[in-house]
């Protein structure tokens, strides 16, 4: 007897996705539970075939969704950043006073992470996910959370059609960059995150337009995006720093970046603000116990998280009718401190 053809309507199974995909229904199954020992390549390829076919771990998940799982997913790139466990912080009071719970994944910059978060959002029906700045080019994840049926807001993120809270990166970095050019310098180096995150082109942005208004020429060998990892910004310093033209200030993330930084400059015998000015974003502790303390651009952690929390639980609570799509801009203080003076004569 002939076996019964699928109707077009019938929701795809785990053997759908692993014969489109090509790989063992336990393949899929790994995947999609977050087990180990799964290349990225093939993550991604059965990822691809889940976003395509719209496959539900869970067959019953549409009759499940109802029920409140009374758990929010919280997606950070990089937990040892303090900037971001201020926010998150805050942001889990608020959740907790109204009955739920974080729960956290550090996804390290990493697709594949990013799109098993999803899979673990949706296997686990939680009730509204919190993005974290993330890289914008990551063409698997967007496509994975375009089928979440989930509130969602991000922050520091552009993801279309969901609300997001951020702080005025560009306008910090026009404001920051306006100060150092005022003060006579023309040969500012910008080191800020990787360019495919949204602060990071905001960041870009201020910095160029102050260029542009006091009609100095920026050279792109002054602009150092960074990747993860605190030893990167001490080669690029010290390379800067040995050149014939070494910049008369630097503009440095206030983490691991700004450790990294005064490295370089301590093995080059030098020392700011005499030598070179500086200014971080972020007010960190290096930046604040600092001899000279570390003139800083910040923002109100604190408050970025309650307002993005406020609003998710809104869109949890209240559904689309609660989904404003302007994003909300908090605005960054400048912090001037003891280290930048007008350049030195060379």
């Amino acid at each position: 007897m002939a076996t019964p053809q699928r109707s077009a309507s019938a929701r795809p199974t785990i053997r759908d996705v692993a014969a489109k995909a090509g790989v063992s229904v336990s393949s899929v199954s790994r995947v999609l539970n977050g087990g180990p020992h799964t290349s990225p390549e093939l993550h991604a390829r059965i990822m691809r075939v889940v976003n395509r076919l719209g496959f539900e771990p869970h067959s019953a998940a549409q009759a499940l969704r109802s029920r409140a799982s009374n758990t929010i997913g919280c997606m950070v790139a990089d937990l040892s950043n303090p900037l971001y466990s201020d926010m998150v912080n805050a942001a889990e009071e608020e959740f907790q006073r109204a009955g739920y719970v974080l729960m956290l994944a550090a996804t390290r910059h990493e697709e594949a992470r990013e799109t098993a978060f999803i899979s673990a959002v949706r296997r686990r029906r939680m009730d509204g996910l919190l993005l974290f700045a993330g890289d914008n080019a990551h063409a698997d994840f967007a496509a994975s959370l375009a089928t979440l049926d989930l509130p969602c807001v991000a922050i520091d993120r552009e993801v279309p059609d969901v609300p997001s809270v951020r702080a005025d990166h560009r306008g910090g970095g026009l404001e920051i960059t306006r100060h150092l050019i005022g003060l006579g310098h023309r040969r500012i180096a910008l080191l800020t995150g990787r360019a495919a995150l949204l602060p990071s082109s905001e960041r870009l942005a201020g910095y160029r337009q102050a260029h542009a208004e006091a009609g100095i020429d920026v050279d792109p060998d002054l602009v150092r995006p960074q990747m993860q990892g605190s030893g990167t910004p001490f080669s690029e310093v010290r390379q800067l720093l040995q050149g014939e033209s070494r910049p008369t200030a630097i503009i440095t993330l206030g983490t691991h970046m700004l450790a990294g930084v005064m490295e370089a400059l301590a093995s080059q015998g030098l020392h700011y603000p005499d030598d070179i000015s500086l200014v971080c974003i972020g007010d960190t502790d290096l930046a604040r116990h600092a001899t000279p303390a570390i003139s800083a651009l910040t923002w109100d952690l604190d408050e970025v998280g309650r307002i993005a929390a406020r609003i998710l639980l809104e869109r949890i609570r209240d559904g689309d009718k609660a989904h404003d799509p302007r994003p909300v801009y908090l605005p960054t203080r400048f912090i001037m401190r003891h280290s930048c003076t007008p350049p030195r004569e060379r």
